[in-house]
């Protein structure tokens, strides 16, 4: 009987370390698989990259650090990434999503970035219960529509909203979110056209 125990009791220690094991972002690095980042500062100026589709980035609270150029966290052509717990901090831009779709990116800190969040052509996106506190801008976007964006610090105002959610508190059944799905690239572009050309 006590070699039993002896036996389950190793058997437990052997399995700790991977169960805890986290993994160490590096400068400039490109991840394709989910990650659960160690809980640490980290000095990134080049910051790191979303490399595929379906996986979760989870920071542990862990503290992405540039020097005020670059980005904090990209993911280009990508879908159904999931980002969390992160703290961005002194980048150009902290989150840029490009041609992005179906991503959850939520309970995340954005500190002393030029801009917070920047979306281009991206859309069905769902960005909540993160903190800004961007030093120009919380949110850029470029053709991006029905992206659903709520802050715990402060409201979204302006012509993004026009265009997506802001400020709704349950973003899968936000009724907003699938009203403004609607809108295609091609009638934001019609808008733009017509109001250039009613300017001569």
């Amino acid at each position: 009987m006590k070699k039993s125990w002896w036996i389950v009791i190793a058997i437990i220690i052997l399995l700790c370390p991977a169960a805890l094991a986290c993994s160490t972002p590096t400068d400039g690095k490109t991840f394709t698989e989910s990650q659960n980042f160690c809980n640490k500062n980290y000095y990134l100026p080049k910051g790191i990259t979303i490399g595929a589709d379906n996986i979760t980035i989870n920071c542990n609270n862990a503290v992405l650090q540039g020097s005020f150029k670059e980005t904090g966290i990209t993911a280009k052509d990508r879908k159904n990434i999931v980002l969390k717990n992160c703290h961005i901090a002194n980048y150009n831009t902290g989150i840029l999503l490009i041609n992005t779709t179906g991503a959850k990116i939520h309970d995340n800190s954005l500190l002393r970035n030029m801009a917070g969040i920047r979306l281009e052509q991206s859309s069905q996106n769902y960005l909540y219960q993160n903190r800004d506190v961007s030093i120009t801008q919380e949110i850029k976007s470029i053709f991006s529509t029905g992206n659903h964006v709520r802050y715990t610090n402060k409201n979204i105002k302006g012509e993004f909203c026009r265009h997506n959610s802001c400020n709704e508190n349950t973003p899968e059944k936000s009724r907003t979110v699938v009203l403004f799905q609607q809108n295609t690239l091609s009638a934001v572009l019609q808008e733009a056209i017509k109001k250039w050309i009613s300017m001569g």
